[in-house]
C-alpha cells in the first residue's frame, strides 16, 4: 500500500469537523516494528479519536523526525537515541538540532544484547578487545552508535576492536551465525537473533552495570539504560537474568501541535493497551504507567499535563 506524506497545519487538528480531520505519524519502512507501532497508534487514533491516522513509512526518524519539527509531519515514532541526537543536534543531526520536537510517550522498549559462542573465552565486555566486530552499518546508522556505547562502556573504542563492516544489524548477526565475527549485537525480541541461538550454541555477554560505565555508555547513546531481563519467551536466548541495553520506543509531535489534542491523544494511548496490542503483540510491554520517562528532549505540555494528572510527573 502507498502512503503520501500529509502536510497539516497543527491549528487544522482541533479546527476541521471530525470526519475532516487528519493525524500523520511517520514511521520507519513497512514492515518494521517502529511501522507496527505507528499503525497501534493510528488505530487508537481513528477509533477513540475519530481523526483519518496515517502511517507514513519513510526511511526512520532520520527523516521523520525533521518532518515534525517543520510541521509536516504532526508525530514520529522514534527510539529515544535518534530523538534526543535530533533535538540536541548530534551525531546525524550536527549542526541540525529539530528544537520544535517533543515527546508525547513511552510506548515500548527496545532492548539490545550483546552475544557470543557459548564456548568463546569473551565473559564480559572488557573480554571484546581486539575482537572482530561489525562496523561502519551505512544503511543502519544507529547500529555503530550502540556499538560504540556499549564499547565505551569498558573505555573501549572501535580502535580497539577488529572492524568488519557490515551494511546493517541483520548483516552483522548474519556474519556471527557465518562465524567471521566473534559477537553480535541485536534486539533480543527480533526473529533474527531466535534464528541466531537456533543456528549457533551462544549465550549473551552481560552488560555492566556500575555507574561510572552506564555514564560513558549514555554520553554516546543519550535515553538508554542497562536493565536486567530474566528468561522469558519474548527473549531471544535468554536463559539467566541478564544486563542489556534499553531504548525506549516513543511517540514524538511537533511543538506546535494544540496542548488539547496532545492531551486527548496521550489520554487515549493510555487507557486502551488493548487496543494496541491486538494491532501489534509487542505492545504487550506497554505499561500506563510508565508513558513518561526522562529521555533529556522536552515532553509536549498536553502530554504532560496528563501525567501530572496521574501522577507520573510532577
Amino acid at each position: 500500500m502507498k502512503w503520501i506524506v500529509t502536510t497539516v497545519a497543527a491549528s487544522a487538528f482541533v479546527a476541521l469537523p471530525a470526519s475532516a480531520q487528519t493525524y500523520s505519524i511517520g514511521t520507519n519502512p513497512q514492515g518494521s516494528s517502529a511501522y507496527s507501532t505507528g499503525a497501534a497508534v493510528a488505530r487508537v487514533a481513528r477509533d477513540k479519536l475519530d481523526l483519518r491516522a496515517r502511517v507514513v513509512p519513510q526511511g526512520g526518524p532520520v527523516v521523520t523526525l525533521p518532518l515534525v519539527n517543520q510541521g509536516r509531519l504532526n508525530s514520529s515514532i522514534a527510539v529515544s537515541v535518534v530523538a534526543a541526537f535530533a533535538y540536541h543536534g548530534r551525531a546525524m543531526f550536527k549542526g541540525k538540532a529539530q528544537k520544535d520536537i517533543r515527546v508525547v510517550a513511552v510506548l515500548r522498549t527496545l532492548r539490545l544484547g550483546v552475544f557470543t559462542k557459548k564456548d568463546s573465552k569473551i565473559k564480559t565486555m572488557a573480554d571484546l578487545k581486539g575482537v572482530r566486530l561489525s562496523s561502519g552499518f551505512a544503511k543502519q546508522r544507529i547500529q555503530q552508535v550502540f556499538w560504540r556505547a556499549m564499547l565505551a562502556m569498558p573505555s573501549y573504542t572501535y580502535k580497539d576492536v577488529s572492524n568488519v563492516p557490515a551494511p546493517n544489524g541483520v548483516r552483522g548477526v548474519d556474519d556471527f551465525i557465518a562465524g567471521k565475527v566473534g559477537a553480535a549485537m541485536f534486539s533480543i525480541t527480533s526473529g533474527k537473533v531466535r534464528q541466531a541461538f537456533a543456528s549457533v550454541d551462544a549465550r549473551y555477554v552481560s552488560l555492566p552495570n556500575d555507574p561510572a560505565s552506564v555514564k560513558r555508555m549514555q554520553a554516546i547513546a543519550p535515553g538508554t539504560i542497562v536493565e536486567t531481563v530474566k528468561p522469558s519467551p519474548a527473549y531471544a536466548g535468554i536463559s539467566e537474568p541478564t544486563n542489556v541495553m534499553a531504548a525506549p520506543f516513543i511517540v514524538t509531535a511537533n511543538a506546535k501541535m494544540p496542548d488539547d489534542a496532545i492531551y486527548k491523544l496521550t489520554k487515549a494511548l493510555a487507557e486502551n493497551k488493548a487496543l494496541l496490542v491486538s494491532v501489534f503483540k509487542r505492545m504487550s510491554g506497554f505499561n500506563p504507567k510508565r508513558m513518561y520517562i526522562d529521555i533529556g528532549v522536552p515532553y509536549h505540555p498536553g502530554a504532560m499535563k496528563y501525567y501530572r494528572e496521574t501522577g507520573q510527573a510532577k
